[in-house]
């Protein structure tokens, strides 16, 4: 789901701030925190973005 919407503002050209909020009671803010980042850095694209090369 996050990477679906995460290319989708990529492809809609967003290139700012992506924030999880953590409303968790069962986990603490360290490790709400600790999932977060590691689900969005699943999800980020590294490089730029470049032309289309199979259009």
């Amino acid at each position: 789901m996050w990477k679906d919407i995460v290319s989708a503002l990529r492809a809609a050209g967003y290139d700012y701030v992506i924030s999880i909020e953590h409303e968790d009671m069962l986990a603490s803010t360290d490790e709400g925190l600790s999932k977060a980042i590691t689900l969005l850095k699943r999800a980020m694209f590294k490089e730029k973005i470049t032309e289309m090369w199979w259009a």
